[in-house]
């Protein structure tokens, strides 16, 4: 009995086993590949790994068709119109119609034809469609589903049907809710839709945005048990669950006379506490700060929580310009470890006026006393806005001025410049520094000020004089007696028979130093 068992149970696996391969040549689903072609007497033609020859024609209207394959021939037979041939359910040749061309005359063919029709044999090909409810996904807008819902479908889009189809699903690391992520499909004919199989999975809550994938993948066989696989998936979006948000404001348009207000907030936008966020802050060029404030603190933020005046200062403007705030920024160390930072935008700021310069130059900074020297002094107006320019300038003691005026008023335009020169003299010596020229201002608007220039040191000494030979002493100076009167008394005249000749001395020295050298190097 139990022997009898065994081999039933052995039949029953066999008949399962070779299920798939229990089919007819009927059961076969072709495709056309060649809708039409004429072959004539001797001709081929190539499809894909087969070529189709025919070999023969007979005045009945016959023709002989052989099939090969890698060289080797695989069918023949004598066909009519209407007639197929078959080759291991892969081919089948269709005549259409048989042309033999008899000749009225002769009655024999004369170029006969043939037309015929080449199918394959069908194949199942797979379309895996994966659609969500959204493609980004975020735990910090409640506006957004909190759940991912993803549809899967697939398409038999193939020309034949394909059976014991295994749908997998995979999630991506997301994790499952409901549904299930395995399916199986008796068989899904061709052109058909399986119904939509539906999962869900938790939006994670992450501290980077990152793209998940989920995929499905499907594995079927053909008429002939041969396997086919396909593909799907579908990419969906989660954003991080923090948010810090910086916001930093600025007055847009100032005069030279007035302030700027800065204000700058942090607001936590996420769905998680932060702690120790270190926000820090930096003048804008163009300005200097104008209160005692530290532009660094740190602080902590629970979910939803504002700072609103986090820094609140003024600025004193420097220069009339266009000058945009450097940003603000917000940085903390995550549980992760990781350090992340986010930055505020960087408003503009318009400040407007006068803009008025200074420079004073001389024409030497080196002179002997009673030298003269040239006095420039330039006036910038690097402003955008026009003002009453008053230059006035001073002499220190021991200068005397020679020429020219110390000073000039005049209405200045925006961007340009003015100059005034005067000649001076130097009577004293020593470094003598010349004081700053000044220049008071104001504008339109009631804008006024003062500004003052550099001032220029100048180094007056007396020259430096070759030596006098017959003397000792330097030219022009005042010579240096042996009894120490210091040259009030006028030095001794030689008698006249002592008297040299003008140039004999310089030879009596040249004659002196030839000796010296000679009996230098004799010495030697």
């Amino acid at each position: 009995m139990f022997k009898k068992s065994i081999i039933l149970l052995l039949i029953v696996l066999s008949i399962f086993s070779t299920q798939a391969l229990a089919y007819t040549t009927s059961d076969i689903e072709w495709k056309s590949s060649v809708d039409s072609t004429s072959l004539g007497w001797g001709n081929s033609v190539t499809n894909g790994d087969y070529v189709i020859k025919a070999e023969d024609f007979t005045k009945e209207g016959s023709v002989y068709i052989k099939i090969f394959k890698d060289g080797l021939e695989k069918q023949h037979a004598p066909l009519k119109a209407g007639g197929t041939l078959i080759d291991d359910d892969e081919i089948k040749i269709y005549v259409k119609q048989v042309y033999p061309n008899i000749d009225s005359w002769s009655g024999d063919m004369v170029d006969p034809t043939v037309s015929i029709q080449i199918y394959r044999r069908g194949l199942p090909d797979y379309e895996i469609t994966i659609e969500t409810d959204k493609s980004t996904y975020d735990p910090k807008d409640i506006s957004l589903p909190k759940k991912i819902t993803a549809t899967i479908k697939v398409k038999n889009n193939g020309y034949a049907e394909v059976e014991n189809v295994d749908l997998t699903i995979n999630t991506g690391n997301l994790v499952l809710i409901d549904g299930k992520l395995t399916h199986h499909y008796y068989s899904i004919e061709k052109g058909a839709t399986t119904d939509p199989v539906t999962v869900t999975m938790e939006v994670p809550h992450l501290w980077d945005k990152t793209a998940f994938s989920i995929s499905a993948n499907t594995k079927g066989y053909d008429i002939k048990g041969a396997e086919y696989t396909g593909t799907g998936s579908k990419s969906v979006t989660i954003e991080k669950m923090w948010e810090l948000i910086a916001t930093k404001t600025i007055t847009e348009n100032i005069y030279m006379d007035e302030s700027a207000y800065v204000l700058v907030s942090i607001r936590n936008a996420g769905i998680i506490d932060l702690n120790s966020i270190t926000v820090t802050d930096s003048v804008v060029g163009g300005l200097e700060l104008k209160d005692s404030v530290t532009l660094q603190k740190t602080i902590s933020l629970k979910a939803g929580e504002s700072t609103n005046e986090l820094f609140k200062y003024s600025l004193k403007p420097i220069k009339p310009g266009t000058y945009t705030s450097p940003a603000a920024v917000a940085e903390f160390t995550a549980a992760n470890g990781k350090k992340y930072s986010i930055l505020s935008k960087t408003p503009k700021i318009e400040i407007n006026g006068p803009y008025i310069t200074l420079t004073k130059s001389v024409s030497s900074l080196n002179v002997a006393p009673g030298a003269e020297i040239t006095v420039t002094v330039k006036v910038d107006n690097t402003g955008d806005r026009d003002a009453s320019v008053t230059a006035s300038d001073s002499l220190p003691n021991g200068v005397s001025l020679v020429s020219g005026d110390l000073g000039f008023q005049e209405v200045m335009k925006k961007s340009t410049s003015k100059s005034y020169s005067y000649v001076v003299r130097m009577d004293v010596l020593g470094d003598v520094k010349l004081p700053s020229a000044t220049a008071s201002f104001i504008d339109l608007e009631s804008y006024k000020g003062e500004k003052i220039s550099n001032m220029p040191v100048i180094s007056v000494v007396e020259p430096v004089t070759e030596t006098d030979p017959t003397t000792g002493g330097n030219t022009g100076g005042t010579a240096q007696t042996d009894d120490g009167n210091n040259g009030n008394n006028p030095a001794p005249s030689l008698p006249v028979e002592e008297q040299v000749e003008p140039g004999f001395e310089a030879l009596l020295s040249g004659l002196v130093l030839m000796s010296v050298y000679i009996l230098f190097k004799r010495k030697n």
